[in-house]
């Protein structure tokens, strides 16, 4: 699932390989192959998931396990603790200008490169810099509205905007070695692999050996307090039956993405803790509306009286109910109900859901009718509603998801064929911003921020080739974005985040499923200190998890 990151990191995906899916019995051997890594194993935490990171840039990558990695590897200006408030990180302190327009990050001296060159404010003005230059990414949509970025000493960084900033960019920029970046293009960052990254923050890399395991190791020069475990590996495997028993086995530590019946079937188990949290994750449908002359997408889909019926067809209810076995709610706009206030709750008797003969009324309405005998309808010139729809294989309620969906849809005069990928070869499809070729997607998100700023920002303009899945363009929603995101007045930009919501949520490009509890499971007999919170207790915004664990 993108995100974000969470915390997602895109760049244009054209040129990026897709890595095929491996056997379980390749994970198998891997697992056996990191647990043989070290004598000592409360020295080493093990992850077990079932997707492989996309790439170890962070400028590039859009899974969430590769954020979720980096975010060890690199540090940024400013953290979130434990508690999902700003905490230092290579700013000891930071200062607004009265007009909000400017801030000051007093950094940390005696900072070094994992290749033991020092740190200093110039690393990160580049950073800065560089991301607002070349529009890299998600992050660019922080740093969109930089006019200068200003070092006037080692220890000190000014970033100066345009407009009043509600988000801090200090939370979410990794900070990157400006003597490795530098005299990179757009292109050439885009192509670059940064198959051994080099950052500032509590771990180095070590390896990875793809389809199996990625490798992480304490950097014992750290600024922060040492962290108990040497080293961290994240191990994957084909699917996630064989990942759960590999949990009940103790040949992992802990697991981040348990599938709903699956992680029931964990309740009793021994030295296993079952744990459900809130989270700040949807799962949705996306629909292909690009505008793009080479996009492969069906231009039906651009037909908002066609998204209607897709929306109207499915029952979210039923999709938590049968896919989740409950553990989640139905979903409606952009940003999920962990986010408490900032989340717009729209009726029930108001929203585009669990209604088939409405979405047949819509249909009808728009030219598009059942003839001749056919299940399928047409349009006047004789199109049929037939559309493409891909899901990630290895994520079963995804696939569950899709099959109800299509079935949903058959039932109102809409085809669906559905085609399983694995997670990055559905990703490089959809991401394919020169040529997109395909017409609806399962998939999910996760919040790279603890802010409405990121979800958000998906959807925008300037996102197409980045975080916008559905290359969605809309002016009129990138002024409503604009518009609460330098809102510093919180009562001011809580009723335009529910207005920016609502714009997208009627326009139909997604259909958010639900809002999934975030359904984690560890080993209690060899590493404890593990905090339960909202999003998660990793695969979170929050890297202190993995900060406080500490070996039983």
């Amino acid at each position: 699932m993108p995100a974000l990151s969470s915390r997602r990191d895109f760049l244009r995906r054209t040129g990026l390989v897709a890595l095929a899916a491996p056997l379980a019995a390749t994970a198998i051997e891997g697992c056996a192959n990191v647990a043989a890594t070290t004598s000592n194993k409360a020295s080493l935490l093990r992850v077990g998931w079932t997707i492989e990171p996309d790439s170890m840039n962070p400028l590039t990558a859009y899974s969430t396990e590769a954020d979720e990695i980096l975010a060890l590897v690199y540090d940024n200006l400013m953290h979130y603790s434990i508690e999902l408030k700003p905490e230092p990180g290579l700013a000891t302190s930071w200062t607004y200008s009265d007009d909000g327009k400017s801030i000051t990050y007093k950094l940390r001296s005696g900072v070094s490169w994992h290749d033991g060159k020092p740190f200093t404010a110039a690393d990160a003005k580049f950073t800065f810099e560089t991301i607002a230059k070349e529009q890299l990414g998600s992050y660019d949509q922080w740093v969109s509205q930089l006019t200068s970025a200003q070092a006037p000493d080692d220890h000190t960084l000014v970033l100066n905007f345009s407009a009043p900033q509600a988000f801090n960019p200090g939370l979410a920029v990794p900070i990157l070695p400006q003597h490795i970046w530098q005299g990179m293009k757009a292109s050439e960052v885009q192509k670059f692999t940064n198959a051994h990254p080099v950052g500032t923050g509590p771990y180095t890399f070590v390896s990875w050996n793809k389809g199996q395991s990625v490798t992480i190791k304490r950097n014992e020069q750290w600024w922060g307090t040492k962290p108990a475990a040497e080293k961290i590996s994240w191990i994957l495997f084909g699917n996630e039956d064989v990942m759960a028993q590999n949990l009940r086995t103790g040949a992992v530590d802990i697991c981040p993405e348990v599938p709903p019946t699956i992680w029931d079937g964990l309740a009793g188990a021994q030295h296993v803790k079952t744990v459900e949290m809130e989270s700040f994750s949807f799962h949705h449908i996306g629909i292909n509306v690009s505008d793009n002359p080479k996009s492969g997408g069906n231009p039906l889909l651009k037909d908002r009286n066609v998204r209607l019926a897709l929306s109207y067809a499915v029952d979210r209810q039923k999709l938590v109910d049968v896919a989740l076995a409950g553990h989640g709610i139905p979903g409606s706009v952009l940003l999920p109900s962990g986010f408490g206030a900032w989340h717009l709750d729209i009726p029930a008797a108001e929203q585009l859901n669990a209604n088939p003969a409405k979405a047949g009324q819509v249909l009808d309405a728009a030219g598009y009718k059942l003839r001749g005998g056919s299940k399928v309808r047409t349009n006047a010139a004789g199109k049929p509603l037939s559309f493409r729809l891909i899901a990630i294989e290895s994520t079963s309620v995804d696939v569950a998801a899709a099959q109800i969906f299509r079935d949903a849809c058959a039932a109102v005069g809409i085809q669906l064929t559905l085609t399983t990928l694995d997670a990055n070869s559905l990703g490089n499809t959809v991401y394919n911003a020169d040529a997109p070729n395909w017409d609806i997607f399962v998939w999910g998100w996760d919040s790279g921020v603890y802010d409405p700023d990121y979800m958000l920002g998906i959807p925008l303009s300037s996102q197409i080739g980045g975080n916008n899945d559905v290359y969605y363009a809309d002016k009129h929603y990138d002024a409503l974005y604009g518009q609460q995101a330098a809102e510093i007045d919180a009562a001011k930009r809580l009723a335009m985040v529910h207005q920016t919501q609502q714009y997208y949520y009627d326009a139909a490009s997604y259909i958010v499923m639900w809002y999934q509890s975030k359904l984690q499971a560890y080993r209690t007999d060899t590493w404890t200190g593990w905090t339960p919170l909202t999003g998660g207790i990793i695969l979170n915004f929050t890297r202190d998890n993995y900060l406080n664990a500490r070996p039983v």
